[in-house]
């Protein structure tokens, strides 16, 4: 074990590909985990076919025996059920903490996301991480998400001979990273709630894996938002990634969302496209020294290399 090997779960997903590189060209030793075959890895990293659900999982980490751990292995996907998405997402969790504490782990980084606190219409303007995750209450959908976050940042306070720290990134955007967001400015035509126009904020996907480096610092550990260039209305966002904006009542966009060359998004999401759900990045700047590299137009420009035909 080196003090930079590091063992990344969901290696095979798209944020998994972007930090599995990333920290390889950054002379990480990358052990990339995920339950698919990965068909192609960078040069030096070792890839294992391994499920964080089953023994296999257990395996790899007692003959790797790393020095830090990088969580992203999730069912993003709102088409599979209620119960395998909490079996992943929070039973996942727990299980990959607890086996990671238990093979000496000295580091766990677990990359949540900003919309853990709910988009509702009395937030504050930049929200701290003091602020409760309270997006189970309108977006029932993520409650297996939230569930993990808030076992994740339990988890720090009850290992403090552990190095836990759980990120809150905002929206990220970019030509190869599959989040819910870019999949909704994905087509060419991005329905808008008719009336609402909240402002958002975006973090382009090489300045997320930027993020997940500096997380695996040594010595830091705690809770953390992490910020972009800035933020924008909505519609300069859509418009902006080369999408036509086509401003809808509430009641058709529930109809017609993944129909018609419309992107597909779960009810709980429409109050994203409604309330603004902005954070305080200022807390992992300073701690890190972490600014984003890519303006808000590159980063939301960053999109129009993936859109795709209705």
């Amino acid at each position: 074990m080196t003090e930079k090997t590091v063992v990344v779960t969901g290696a095979a997903g798209s944020i998994g590909k972007l930090a599995v590189d990333h920290l390889s060209r950054r002379g990480f030793v990358v052990h990339a985990v995920d339950k698919r075959p990965q068909a192609r890895v960078p040069q030096g990293v070792v890839a294992h076919v391994a499920d964080i659900e089953k023994r296999s999982f257990d395996e790899v980490l007692r003959k790797v025996r790393p020095a830090a751990l990088l969580h992203l292995a999730r069912e993003r996907r709102f088409t599979v059920s209620a119960a395998q998405r909490y079996r992943v997402n929070f039973e996942g969790t727990t299980r990959v903490f607890e086996l990671g504490l238990a093979a000496g782990v000295r580091k766990i980084v677990f990359p949540s996301r900003h919309t853990v606190y709910g988009a509702l219409p009395d937030n504050p303007a930049f929200m701290l991480e003091e602020h409760p995750p309270t997006a189970g209450r309108t977006f029932p959908e993520i409650q297996d998400l939230v569930a993990a976050d808030l076992f994740a940042s339990a988890m720090l306070w009850r290992n403090p001979e552990a190095e836990v720290v759980v990120l809150r990134p905002v929206n990220v955007l970019g030509p190869t990273v599959n989040t819910l967001f870019s999949r909704y400015l994905s087509p060419r035509r991005v329905f808008t709630i008719a009336g609402y126009d909240p402002v958002h904020q975006v973090l382009h996907e090489d300045d997320l894996a930027v993020a997940l480096e500096y997380a695996l610092e040594p010595g830091l550990k705690g809770v953390f938002n992490v910020t972009g260039p800035g933020e924008v209305p909505l519609h300069v966002i859509v418009e902006e990634s080369g999408a036509q904006r086509l401003p809808l009542p509430e009641a058709v966009i529930k109809l017609v969302r993944g129909r018609l060359g419309f992107a597909s998004i779960p009810q709980g999401a429409l109050d994203f496209l409604k309330f603004q759900c902005t954070v305080d990045g200022t807390r992992f700047s300073k701690a890190t020294g972490f600014a984003a590299r890519h303006d808000l137009r590159e980063t939301i420009r960053s999109m129009r290399a993936r859109r795709v035909e209705p």
